[in-house]
């Protein structure tokens, strides 16, 4: 529906200019760091993969050689404006 788009493309808006201000304001950066160390200085990382786990990059290849070029009509071809 024309609601749940509009509000995706606002979504994804409001997320760019997020990253935006991160990548212009090295203020913002680094108080967000300091934000994430605090937040998980309690929390061990470990991966839910095996080690030496490879991806299947293969997986859906069939699929994509099928659909991709059906697809190519959607691809960005220029560059993106903020309004």
């Amino acid at each position: 529906m024309s609601i749940a788009h509009k509000e995706a493309v606002v979504g994804a808006k409001v997320i760019a200019a997020s990253v935006l201000d991160l990548l212009v304001f090295p203020e913002l950066r680094a108080a967000a760091r300091k934000q994430f160390e605090e937040d998980t200085k309690e929390t061990k990382y470990f991966s839910l993969l095996p080690p030496g786990a490879k991806p299947p990059l293969d997986l859906n290849k069939e699929i994509m050689d099928k659909y991709r070029p059906a697809m190519k009509k959607f691809y960005l071809n220029k560059s993106v404006q903020f309004k």
